[in-house]
């Protein structure tokens, strides 16, 4: 059994309002990924770990699968996702998708960003979603591989977050390996690739912001990081724009698998 992760950001509503930023910002890749395959479709896609629904109403955007279904285990975030989604094919599950078998049939379109970063056994969790995929469906998968800053404050948030991150069994930068810990016979490459982009500094600096004040409180950052005040009022200067630096570097892992 895959041991439940530690979600360091939470479902709060800085929480949620963090999550709402972040669609917002990396949208335009992983909508440009979901547009590539020509032949999607079938009767059902799930978006795992869909927290409020954002990624899941862009799954259905360009899968056209007859039923679009997001899967979590926040009960929070879900209830926001059905009050703000009006889409009839959309609907949502709560469940923990680091485990199989799902409430739902097996589906021809899986779609996951920016979980296996808070898994501790991401591996085994690819292959058990190989259960809930239809023969020939598909896997597709994003995650950070690398994300660096000109301004010394987003370095040292990056370090902070691989750290904590380390600490808990977790990979900040697990998109630059996605290929590897992936490989299974239930699964078959596609496609592999880190795609760069260039992120707005303000955008990435509120992110990081509202990031820093939902994990500051955790256990093991209160007890080992100092000055996370500091950091988090020059993040904030940043993100007003009171102070201008150069955007931020993202190579982002995109694995598109089939199931054999």
């Amino acid at each position: 059994m895959v041991e439940k992760a530690h979600y360091t950001f939470g479902d709060s509503d800085l929480a949620a309002a963090r999550l709402r930023l972040l669609a917002s910002v990396f949208e335009p890749g992983s909508a440009r990924l979901l547009a590539r395959p020509a032949d999607l479709g079938g009767e059902l896609a799930l978006d795992l770990g869909c927290g409020p629904g954002y990624t899941t109403a862009l799954v259905a955007q360009h899968v056209p699968a007859r039923s679009v279904i997001g899967l979590d285990q926040s009960r929070r975030l879900l209830e926001q996702a059905t009050r703000e989604r009006s889409d009839p094919r959309l609907s949502f599950i709560q469940c923990d998708v680091s485990s199989t078998p799902f409430p739902v049939p097996p589906a021809n379109f899986l779609y996951s960003r920016f979980l296996l970063t808070h898994l501790r056994e991401p591996s085994q969790v690819v292959r058990g979603w190989a259960n809930a995929c239809a023969p020939q469906g598909r896997l597709v998968l994003e995650e950070t591989a690398s994300m660096s800053g000109e301004h010394p404050a987003f370095s040292r948030y990056y370090s902070l977050v691989e750290r904590m991150q380390a600490h808990y069994g977790q990979r900040t930068y697990i998109g630059r390996e996605l290929e590897a810990l992936c490989a299974s016979p239930d699964w078959l490459v596609e496609s592999a690739e880190i795609a760069h982009s260039a992120l707005p500094a303000k955008d990435m600096a509120r992110l990081h912001w509202l990031n820093l004040r939902t994990w500051s409180s955790d256990p093991f950052a209160r007890d080992n990081f100092e000055q996370l005040a500091e950091l988090g009022e020059t993040l904030e200067s940043i993100a007003t724009g009171e102070v201008t630096v150069a955007p931020v570097s993202l190579g982002m892992g995109q694995l598109v698998l089939r199931r054999r």
